[in-house]
């Protein structure tokens, strides 16, 4: 027996369809029509009729869409995947490393599985968590999806993206899904079930009909989709991408539900689950309560995309200026994102010195992929989708080894330095001039020489041993250093003056 179950509050009548045959629906308290058939076991196809109409529709909360957002949902059983990460008790992501990962464009095939064989490199590197750019979209359409709660199959289905996580799991790195509720395309019919789109519409598309009439069930529908990938496919987090579009005036209603609903299920499930609000807007969106323990704050470049600024005059026309950078190092996550690589606007020296502030600055540091070894493929001119796959080829070169090579060593660094693992600001202090960058990280500074040419540094404490340094030739000078141009270095301090 299986119970088939749609929200369609303006609906007068209501029909599935299962191998030709019509199933009538009954209406239920919520604007929920029901039914239940015994001829519906796992991997059935079906479809929904509306009122008088014999165009069939899918399900706007089908778990499996095996042909694309036009064709017959398919039932889906979660408790048939054999899961073998019954010991994975999970991990707090705060001041850990996270790779942003888009399953289309890391590897030629763009598939879970294939990103399965790429898992050991992450390991090796050392990242902390995955997170997964919007799974519920095609290949290269960046964010736009109309099929929530279910991966698309050009990735591999459900069971793809759970044997993804399973795996990851397996290694030791949690995931996070970024999820996409700032709009909702109509291409799959469900705003034809329901009141679901708003009359507004933002830059990606049609917003959701949060505060309107039929609000609680819009906001059930994104509050049930966020429990289910962290309960059915043992996500550790979700990003809540773009979370300042959600138009409801109930205030904070939404973000507080979902935070509500994601402690509890928190403490149902025993392990760390983290709910992240993404926000455009140069300000933190925090969601209030225990399930809410990350938030993010990413200051926009003039070219509308975030990420870190400018690292000197000679550079600005890149990112933006140093004083975008402090706002970024404040904010709780730091990332890159441009629609241009960084590899194709920065030199070498440079690379390295984005690298070293981003993996130990006060925030939960965000890794694009490929950023590791300085990957050039760019990203598509929305800065979130993938022309092509990362060629992972370039790993072959002395130049992208080296590079890895350092982010490895950073990484290790970050891990065994509490002050530098440590997302709070607390111990924090900034202090730079025209062409150089200091950051004090408890005992220890990180500084970087923006010249071309040498120049002195003042650490505003007693210098004791470099940590790391992009280049040699550094120089410890009692309370100063004398650092390479375009170059980086942490170094152990003590007897601060400041």
């Amino acid at each position: 027996m299986t119970r088939f179950s749609v929200w369609a509050p303006e609906a007068s009548r209501l029909r599935v369809r299962i191998d030709g045959i019509d199933h009538r629906m009954a209406l239920d308290a919520g604007g929920w029509w029901r039914t239940d058939v015994d001829c519906a076991a796992h991997g059935t196809d079906y479809m929904y009729l509306l009122d008088d109409s014999d165009e069939p529709l899918p399900d706007p909360r089908s778990r499996w869409q095996p042909y694309g957002v036009h064709g017959p949902s398919r039932t889906y059983d979660h408790a048939a995947f054999p899961w073998t990460d019954d010991e994975w008790t999970g991990r707090d992501l705060s001041g850990g490393v996270i790779y942003s990962v888009r399953v289309g464009g890391f590897t030629p095939d763009g598939t879970f599985d294939a990103a399965i064989a790429r898992l050991d490199h992450l390991a090796d590197l050392g990242v902390d968590a995955v997170e997964l750019h919007p799974v519920n979209v095609e290949r290269g359409s960046a964010h736009h999806s109309a099929c929530w709660y279910t991966p698309h199959p050009s990735y591999g289905g459900p069971d793809g993206l759970k044997r993804f996580v399973d795996a990851c799991h397996e290694r030791g790195i949690a995931v996070v899904l970024n999820l996409a509720y700032d709009h909702l395309q109509p291409g799959a019919g469900a705003h034809r079930i329901g009141p679901y789109l708003a009359e507004v519409a933002n830059t990606w598309g049609h917003t959701l009909a949060l505060d309107g009439p039929h609000g609680a069930g819009m906001r059930s529908f994104i509050t049930d989709n966020v429990l289910m990938w962290l309960r059915d496919y043992h996500a550790d987090g979700v990003r809540l991408d773009a979370a300042h579009t959600l138009i409801d005036r109930d205030a904070l209603l939404l973000l507080d539900e979902l935070s509500a609903a994601v402690s509890a299920l928190s403490i149902g499930l025993g392990r760390p689950l983290a709910l992240i609000a993404g926000s455009g807007l140069a300000g933190a969106r925090f969601i209030p309560g225990p399930g809410a323990d990350l938030a993010e704050l990413l200051a926009p470049s003039p070219g509308g995309a975030a990420g870190i600024p400018a690292l000197d005059r000679d550079h600005r026309a890149e990112f933006g200026s140093l004083e975008q950078l402090f706002g970024i190092l404040r904010a709780g996550f730091a990332t890159v994102l441009t629609t241009d690589r960084p590899t194709a606007a920065l030199s070498p020296g440079l690379l390295r010195i984005g690298a070293t502030l981003l993996l130990t600055a006060p925030s939960t540091p965000v890794l694009q992929m490929g950023e590791e070894w300085a990957a050039r493929m760019p990203f598509g001119p929305d800065g979130v989708s993938t022309p092509g796959a990362l060629d992972w080829s370039e790993l072959d070169k002395a130049e992208h080894r080296d590079m890895l090579d350092l982010h490895r060593r950073l990484i290790v660094l970050r891990k065994s330095q509490p002050d530098l693992a440590s997302p709070v600001l607390r111990r924090s202090e900034v202090w730079h001039g025209g062409s150089f960058l200091a950051i004090r990280r408890g005992s220890c500074v990180v500084v970087a020489n923006l010249r071309r040419t040498t120049q002195r540094i003042n650490l505003h404490g007693t210098a004791r041993s470099v940590l790391a340094a992009t280049e040699p030739g550094l120089v410890l000078v009692h309370d100063a250093a004398d650092l390479p141009g375009e170059s980086a270095a942490v170094i152990a301090c003590c007897r601060f003056d400041r």
